[in-house]
């Protein structure tokens, strides 16, 4: 059954556009650097909602035993030190199991 990791991500309105490029694309990459990571998608929202994420990040994993090895990968360590520099404030992070 899979799992699922959502981040919600407040990009500084000041962070270069070519880092925020570059951190989107490496964080969809962490699909093939970690063996158990099914899917990964990440993009900009397109909508004005609530409190303002400017972008989101979906990972679907193989199940939650997981999740503790996703966060110490050094793949997506690297990727998390990227993302802290353009992150005005503390990300939201949301996990649940996918029984549909």
């Amino acid at each position: 059954m899979p799992f699922i990791h959502i981040v919600l991500l407040p990009v500084k309105p000041d962070a270069p556009q070519e880092l925020v490029d570059e951190v989107v694309a490496e964080i969809v990459a962490l699909q093939e650097k970690i063996p158990f990571v099914r899917t990964m998608r990440c993009g900009k929202t397109v909508t004005q909602r609530g409190k303002q994420f400017t972008h989101a990040l979906v990972a679907e994993l193989e199940n939650e035993s997981q999740l503790p090895e996703y966060a110490v990968h050094p793949a997506h360590q690297a990727v998390l030190q990227k993302i802290k520099q353009i992150i005005g404030e503390e990300a939201v992070a949301l996990d649940f199991d996918s029984k549909h």
